[in-house]
């Protein structure tokens, strides 16, 4: 009959379950504001060793039960912002917080599935940690794509407060960089783990190793970090007047409140005009209406820039019907405006936040437009994503515009700056995120964009973290949150004349790692039967094994005399090898020559 399928997981031993759930809290703390980054070259260590030595099962939920201790603890905002303006409650908020860390976290479990799976025993030392930061390396990546993508975390993440560790992001970009990081983990913890007995020298070498990437990634940060300082100090210089509104967001789209939240727009809009920057720039959806659909509103802001007498790029919600539908499809756009009245170049936004601006699947799925769904996912926009375009051109300069929720995808930054861009801008609303860390590990992952392309990078944020960052990337400015003003950044125009390394093809590392752990992946799952046989037939009983005894008095396979130890019978006129057993029962196994026996060593 053939075997029967086990749905069921075993339980994680309870020491591997606590150090893998501390390895994931500490990676959350490596992230912004926290300070404590340092914490992301050891973070990772703990749960691989979690996994030595388990079966791949348990280590596929020891690498689940890190990914979820490190989700609830870096996006537990989510909570709050379901509950408060998805209309979810307090349960439904966690319970959508859960699910998305729970679904996050089998990344991580997989990797442990991976790490256990994959027996490089007689391979060489070098293959586990190498392996491992390769099939992390994948994943990561992997994680910013299936399903639309959501990456909040990514490893190198954790270095973007330091811009002196993220050189190498111009050659391999941020999931790049995350791989000498978690090799540096993964090193250190199988020294942890390597026999102290033997391979003294190997030991050694590992260390200089581990200790060689975080020098190497460190002097290749500070050499290109003062080359690009130098350009931006000698660069040409424009002035970007950035709106910060801080309009709360249960008021933004309100009625009742619109002439407020208006009237505290038009106001610093116009204080900015008065400065006569090169470009006055709004935050995402500043302007809280359909543009050319309500009427009075459009008009209002029409009048506002021909009062100002200055071009402005606005963000606004925008759209017209689909040529093949008839549909009318919204749009989050940033659209330059002119005060004669002419529009100008525009971006739309191309990643939409799921269940935030739009409902995945509700074309293909039409119970999703049931009335009962409509009001629990009521908070979700109805937002269509724009199509691929090309840097807004202002005078004789290119931005590159993300919005928001885009600037944690490289991708997008890359894309831009392959078309040409001078600087990136970045226009978000980070309002719903409250008090919460979120909005500075939302703004420094900006930084990874800058670096990645050696772009000056500017951000213009409802309620903060209005700001710029170098092309080193170095933060310039950054805003306080909740403040309402103005601000004028002075924006350096260096790294526009060659695309970085990693804009002309480093980007390709990460996908081809993620190549290589679905290959491992594959084989794994294809070996797993012929290896569970082995398995069953190496632990199979044998020929009289375990009953023999002798002067030690052990029994068993192992046991106190050489019938125990080898499994059967002594045959006659055989002599028992010194050393197989002692004469006090001690039941040590004796030694092949050269190499020692060491405890819980699979031979």
């Amino acid at each position: 009959m053939p075997p029967r399928l086990k749905l069921s997981l075993p339980p994680a031993p309870q020491p591997a379950a606590a150090l893998s759930a501390a390895g994931g809290v500490a990676l959350a703390l490596a992230f912004p504001e926290t300070g404590l980054h340092p914490l992301a070259w050891v973070s990772l260590a703990p749960l691989y060793l979690a996994c030595h030595r388990q079966t791949p099962g348990r280590s596929f939920l020891c690498g689940w039960i890190f990914g979820m201790a490190l989700g609830l603890a870096s996006f537990s905002w989510l909570a709050d912002v379901m509950s408060g303006y998805g209309g979810l409650g307090p349960w439904g908020g966690a319970g959508i917080l859960m699910l998305l860390a729970a679904f996050l976290a089998l990344y991580q479990g997989i990797f442990g599935w991976l790490v256990s799976g994959w027996d490089t025993e007689g391979r060489g030392f070098w293959a586990n940690p190498l392996l491992a930061a390769l099939w992390w390396t994948g994943l990561d990546w992997l994680k910013a794509w299936i399903f639309t993508g959501f990456n909040w975390t990514p490893l190198a993440g954790a270095l973007a407060t330091s811009p002196k560790l993220m050189g190498a992001c111009d050659l391999v970009g941020a999931y790049g960089l995350g791989f000498p990081v978690a090799l540096v983990n993964f090193i250190l913890a199988a020294l942890l783990v390597m026999p102290r007995r033997e391979r003294m020298m190997e030991t050694v070498a590992v260390a200089s190793a581990a200790a060689a990437c975080v020098m190497g990634v460190s002097l290749y940060g500070i050499v290109t970090f003062n080359i690009w300082e130098d350009e931006a100090r000698a660069a040409r210089k424009i002035d970007l007047c950035v709106v910060q509104a801080s309009v709360e967001q249960e008021y933004k789209w309100d009625v009742r409140f619109r002439d407020e939240v208006l009237g505290r727009t038009k106001a610093l809009a116009l204080k900015a005009a008065a400065a006569r920057p090169f470009l006055t720039v709004w935050s995402e959806t500043s302007a809280p209406f359909i543009y050319g659909r309500d009427p009075l509103e459009t008009v209002w802001l029409k009048n506002l820039l021909a009062e100002a007498g200055e071009p402005m790029l606005v963000g606004v919600a925008a759209g017209a019907a689909d040529e093949d539908t008839g549909r009318f499809l919204l749009r989050n756009r940033a659209w330059l405006l002119y005060p004669d009245g002419r529009e100008g170049p525009r971006y739309d936004k191309q990643h939409l936040v799921p269940f935030g601006e739009y409902v995945p699947m509700i074309d293909t799925l039409p119970f999703l437009r049931s009335a009962f769904l409509q009001g629990v996912l009521g908070a979700a926009g109805n937002f269509s994503p724009g199509g691929r375009t090309p840097p807004i051109e202002h005078r004789d300069v290119r931005f590159g515009t993300l919005i928001c929720f885009e600037s944690i995808f490289p991708y997008l930054a890359r894309r831009q700056a392959e078309a040409g861009a001078d600087v990136l801008l970045v226009t978000t609303n980070d309002a719903w995120f409250g008090k919460s860390w979120a909005p500075a590990q939302h703004f420094y992952m900006a930084a990874l964009r800058a670096a990645e392309t050696r772009l000056p990078l500017a951000r213009a944020a409802n309620d903060g973290i209005s700001g710029l960052i170098s092309p080193s990337g170095r933060v310039l400015f950054a805003s306080p949150r909740f403040a309402k003003d103005v601000y004028t950044l002075e924006v350096p125009l260096a790294g526009r004349e060659t695309p970085t390394v990693y804009v002309r093809g480093g980007y390709l590392l990460a996908p081809l790692c993620a190549a290589f752990t679905g290959a491992s992946f594959l084989f794994l799952l294809l070996t797993a039967k012929s290896r569970r046989r082995r398995g069953k037939a190496g632990a199979a009983p044998r020929s009289g094994g375990g009953t023999g005894t002798g002067a030690g008095g052990g029994t068993g396979g192992g046991g106190g005399s050489a019938a125990g130890h080898a499994g059967g019978p002594v045959p006659s006129g055989s002599s028992v090898p010194s050393g197989s057993s002692g004469p006090s029962g001690s039941g040590k196994r004796c030694r092949k020559k050269g190499r020692p026996a060491l405890p819980g060593r699979r031979n």
